[in-house]
């Protein structure tokens, strides 16, 4: 099957390829949501494929203001306007010789321009002018009949609520419906798009995030888990961190492709940690990336010169990247979708988030942040990742606790850092919790973080381990 291609940013790939031609499409949703730059961002990225589009208004918006607001995106071009799109009102038909025309106007304009898509904004507007159902009714499946013989892709633009989408006629001619709304949050408004019928294609089910941007719009498709059992090829390499006592402890590191949580409480040194983890990588011409929803990148950088470790080359060749994301301002929709491209664009082999801990405090829905979690980690052991979480424990001095939320399920090693008392004075220590496919060390060892880096030390006295 043929498709029309929009041109907006992922959402031919939520479509499996596009929207069938000669389709007719609702785009339905609350004023503002979106609708009239979806549709437009589509059209003008068609008229740049060569395809020629008919807009007609039945509000009294003219062609002037429908302008005036287009100009501020990029998709928006003068040189189509009059050639590749046509704009005309319907809307003063309407008013002046009534609804029985409609069909007449429409045959005339689309003989005349012989468009590829068809455009009715506010198809709801129509609705309204009808005296009942019935005569509606019957107006609609006139206008489908028109619609099959005419071959256009068409777009029926309507303020509906998601109630009306399985209660009105419109809606059963329909061979694909999408549906705009938005979500009030605490900090900010979030737009999303479900696509709820798309007849001849597969496409993505589900909520997925979009933005109106000065592109125009870009959608984030929904990262989830997914139910079935997560099948993929076990590689027989190691990640180490280039701390001798530790990949000793290790057995010569991480199995490739795993996922480790770094869990301790504040100043343990978690951080540091995991930048050693990707710096080894990088000493071994590795692609690492560092996303921190902590600490700036200024000061990442600052911190790991004073640990003697030399980042400045990596960071210049591209076998490290450091990324600094507010938590206030993330969302948690974008994001996934964000760390995924980025893995794939910079072909990434190691990657540290610092910390989990930051970024679940910033999600009301916890259930969306353990989604979030899961589904990344599997997508990341697809492409054979090896991935550090870091955790933030808050029991300082706690010998068993991990982290909360069950997040541990999802972790292939655990590397737990914390404090003990020992002679009035307060010693860093570290253990290896588990290490997936690895006959790892099961002793306590301290630890020193100095100006020449990280050192393991020797067994810790089993007399101090508990306090």
């Amino acid at each position: 099957m043929d498709k029309l291609k929009t041109g907006i940013k992922n959402l031919d790939s939520i479509l499996s390829g596009g929207i069938p031609v000669y389709s007719l499409n609702i785009v339905s949703g609350s004023p503002g949501s979106g609708k009239t730059i979806f549709v437009q961002n589509i059209i003008f990225n068609s008229a740049r494929n060569g395809l020629k589009s008919l807009y007609l208004t039945t509000i009294s918006e003219s062609q002037f203001k429908m302008v005036r607001h287009l100009q501020e995106f990029e998709f928006f071009s003068d040189d189509f306007l009059g050639d590749k799109f046509i704009y005309s009102d319907l809307g003063a038909v309407l008013r002046k010789q009534g609804t029985e025309k409609v069909l007449e106007y429409l045959t005339e304009m689309i003989k005349r321009h012989q468009p590829h898509i068809l455009v009715i904004d506010s198809f709801k507007a129509i609705r309204d002018i009808f005296p009942d159902e019935k005569t509606f009714k019957a107006f609609v499946f006139d206008l489908a009949a028109a619609l099959s013989i005419w071959e256009v892709t068409v777009f029926l633009v309507g303020e509906y609520e998601e109630k009306e989408l399985t209660l009105l006629s419109e809606f059963a001619i329909a061979d694909g419906i999408f549906h705009l709304y938005g979500q009030e949050e605490k900090r900010f408004q979030k737009r999303y798009l479900r696509i709820l019928k798309m007849r001849g294609t597969n496409f993505e089910q589900g909520e997925h995030l979009f933005q109106i941007s000065p592109a125009g719009i870009e959608v984030y498709p929904r990262i989830k888990p997914e139910g079935k059992e997560l099948q993929y090829e076990v590689k027989p390499g190691k990640k180490g961190f280039g701390i001798t006592g530790l990949d000793e402890m290790l057995n010569g590191g991480f199995r490739e492709g795993t996922i480790t949580l770094i869990t301790g409480g504040t100043g343990t040194g978690k951080t540091a940690l995991a930048l050693k983890f990707l710096l080894d990588g990088a000493e071994k011409g590795e692609n690492g990336l560092f996303l921190s929803f902590e600490e700036p990148v200024s000061q990442l950088i600052d911190n790991a010169h004073h640990l003697g470790w030399e980042t400045d080359k990596y960071l210049a060749d591209g076998r490290l990247d450091i990324k600094f994301v507010s938590p206030i301002e993330l969302d948690v929709d974008k994001h996934a979708f964000e760390i995924l491209d980025m893995v794939s664009n910079k072909k990434i082999d190691r990657l540290v988030i610092d910390s989990i801990s930051s970024f679940e405090s910033s999600v009301s829905d916890i259930q969306k942040y353990k989604d979030y979690l899961w589904a990344i980690a599997q997508q990341i052991k697809r492409r054979h990742i090896t991935v550090i979480f870091t955790v933030l424990n808050e029991d300082l001095f706690s010998p068993a606790s991990v982290t909360k939320n069950q997040i541990s399920l999802l972790a292939d090693n655990i590397i737990i850092l914390r404090y003990v008392e020992e002679n009035s004075s307060i010693k860093k220590v570290l253990g290896i919790l588990k290490a997936r496919g690895t006959n790892h060390d099961r002793d306590i060892r301290e630890y020193e973080i100095t100006l020449n880096g990280i050192n393991v030390l020797g067994k810790l006295d089993k007399a101090n381990m508990l306090r």
